[in-house]
């Protein structure tokens, strides 16, 4: 066998369970592809039906510290903040301070429609124990399998309906969040043994 999948690895900074306020989190540049305005959309349609939550966007236009939004990234924001004060937008974060949101997090939502190869933001929600609301495209299913809400044919309706579910149920976002928590496996440390191996043979 020549072909290896070798998967990107992360690294789960809490070693229990971390605690929970009522927040659900998207994190993601501010580009169609990534679907954040089907996010914006479904928060619109169903916020003030569950008044003890918060919305949250963290990311920009671009990869890193860039200030310019795109002409998208002003009209969702400026759409976004509309909602009112449980909606609010953070712009760009580091890694460090992405990973304090997630923690918190109750649920992440990663609603991508194009074919993300792996999806680096799931892995992240799952090693910080956020139920999982995401599309059932590209290789995100490989990432969360059975371990979260994977939703066919992505559009805001259906991140409504997944997300009234999970706010309106306290049983059922636990039950995500400990799936999320408990088959977390796509460590740096299981990646880079992994690595290794497949080098070892190649030298051999």
């Amino acid at each position: 066998q020549n072909i290896h999948v070798l998967y990107n690895g992360v690294d789960r900074k809490n070693v229990e369970f971390p605690k929970k306020i009522n927040e659900v989190l998207f994190v993601g540049r501010l580009v169609k592809e990534k679907g954040v305005e089907l996010y914006i959309n479904a928060v619109a349609k169903l916020a003030t039906n569950v008044p003890n939550w918060k919305f949250c966007i963290v990311g920009s236009s671009h990869l890193g510290v860039i200030k310019e939004k795109s002409d998208f990234a002003k009209k969702i924001t400026e759409k976004f903040l509309n909602i009112g004060d449980q909606a609010y937008f953070t712009g760009y974060l580091s890694h460090n301070e992405v990973q304090k949101k997630m923690a918190k997090a109750s649920i992440v939502v990663v609603p991508s429609i194009w074919e993300e190869p792996f999806g680096l933001v799931v892995a992240e929600a799952m090693s910080n124990g956020a139920a999982i609301i995401t599309t059932l495209s590209g290789g995100i299913p490989e990432i969360v399998g059975s371990n979260g809400i994977l939703i066919k044919n992505i559009n805001q309706k259906k991140i409504e309906d997944a997300l009234f579910m999970l706010l309106n149920n306290q049983k059922e976002l636990n039950k995500y969040q400990q799936l999320s928590w408990k088959n977390f496996k796509h460590t740096s440390l299981k990646s880079s043994k992994k690595l290794d191996k497949i080098r070892s043979r190649i030298l051999i």
